[in-house]
């Protein structure tokens, strides 16, 4: 009877791997037949900038696949987009067979999906793309990419497959100058999203390195690029999405949890913040223990704010705040893993400061406290 199961076992496991074979081999003849490629990696903003290129392909006449893999993982064909089912885990296989189910098209726009060097070089190699698109570079995902900016970017320097070219939408000119140095030694072609001649307007605009990338990207791929007024339309959206919702009460929320490293959370609160006539705000944060490093990150960040006088009491919630209200040199109040979205938020509107979510966003109480919020918002 031992024996048998064993051969049974045997059997299985030479059946599945018979199968990954083919579907791997099916899938890499799919991506050859596809005659624009490009894989979006870095650290924030790769969903927006996965739907802009998309956009822009099928309005210049392409067929398209696109996917993002973030809060929400999708699927789009042109510009009609379809929920990824999950079960709770996120598989690499996944763009196979999403990408099967819409074959042929003209063009496939990838988010990568991984956050190990690992899995950020095999999500990279997956569609052969002809350009990667490295949005940036921020202190994210610590434990598993590198202790500060400089480590980062030598994994991002590791994980190109071969005959891609790079573009960096990256504001941060010694990052730049790394990676071409790197990408020199590699053979790899390297650009850097600039803005010049016409869109020299957008150099100090908040979110324009989005837009910027998508341009250079386009010139890489031998299609037109935006003109300035697209490129406005583009950032217009941006900071629609990234601006202050009233809510019924007369406070103001923003989600910067959106943003997770604390590069560009510090960025939004600026930008937010030059918005209004107030210049503290109540930090509501969301931490989660599987995301060690990047609590770590936001209770220095914390305590800058601290010393600054930027901030009212913290409010925190999930698996570490326990932990970071033992770090922090300000006042935190401390809600748990099992935290109600509605009390929370309550609490947190009785400081009279805006509230900035910060932290992490993709957690089923972030999700209700995200609908909480646009349930009592007025405009």
């Amino acid at each position: 009877m031992l024996k048998d199961n064993f051969s049974q076992i045997l059997d299985n496991l030479s059946f599945l791997a018979y199968q990954t074979i083919l579907r791997g081999r099916g899938h890499y003849n799919r991506v050859k037949q596809t005659p624009i490629r490009v894989t979006v990696t870095g650290t924030r903003g790769k969903s927006t900038v996965v739907r802009w290129l998309n956009e822009i392909l099928v309005n210049r006449g392409h067929e398209t696949y696109a996917k993002v893999t973030g809060n929400y993982p999708i699927s789009y064909h042109n510009l009609n987009s379809a929920p990824i089912s999950r079960d709770g885990v996120t598989r690499l296989y996944e763009n196979a067979v999403e990408f099967a189910e819409y074959h042929p098209v003209d063009a496939a726009i990838i988010e990568n999906q991984g956050i190990h060097e690992y899995t950020t070089r095999i999500a990279n190699e997956y569609f052969c793309p002809q350009v990667i698109i490295l949005v940036n570079i921020r202190r994210d995902h610590l434990s598993t990419l590198g202790e500060d900016l400089g480590e980062i970017a030598r994994v991002f320097t590791r994980v190109m497959p071969e005959d891609a070219t790079i573009v960096s939408g990256d504001r941060n000119e010694a990052i730049n100058a790394y990676l071409r140095r790197e990408f020199l030694k590699t053979g790899h072609k390297f650009r850097v999203a600039r803005p010049e001649g016409k869109m020299r307007q957008f150099n100090d605009v908040f979110g324009a390195e989005s837009a910027l990338v998508v341009n250079e990207a386009l010139r890489e791929l031998g299609v037109d690029p935006l003109e300035p007024d697209q490129v406005q339309k583009y950032i217009d959206s941006l900071h629609d999405d990234w601006g202050w919702q009233h809510l019924n009460c007369g406070e103001l929320v923003a989600n910067g949890a959106m943003m997770n490293d604390i590069e560009s959370t510090e960025l939004l609160r600026q930008f937010l913040i030059g918005r209004i006539d107030k210049k503290k705000i109540t930090p509501l944060i969301y931490t989660r223990r599987d995301r060690a490093g990047r609590t770590a990150s936001f209770i220095k960040y914390l305590n800058w704010l601290q010393m600054n006088s930027l901030i009212s009491r913290i409010h925190a919630a999930g698996t570490q705040d326990g932990l970071l209200k033992r770090r922090v040199d300000a006042p935190v109040v401390q809600y748990g893993s099992n935290a109600n979205a509605e009390v929370v938020l309550d609490s947190a509107l009785s400081e009279g400061s805006p509230i900035y979510l910060m932290g992490n966003t993709v957690a089923d109480f972030m999700r209700e406290l995200t609908n909480e919020i646009d349930s009592r918002t007025v405009e």
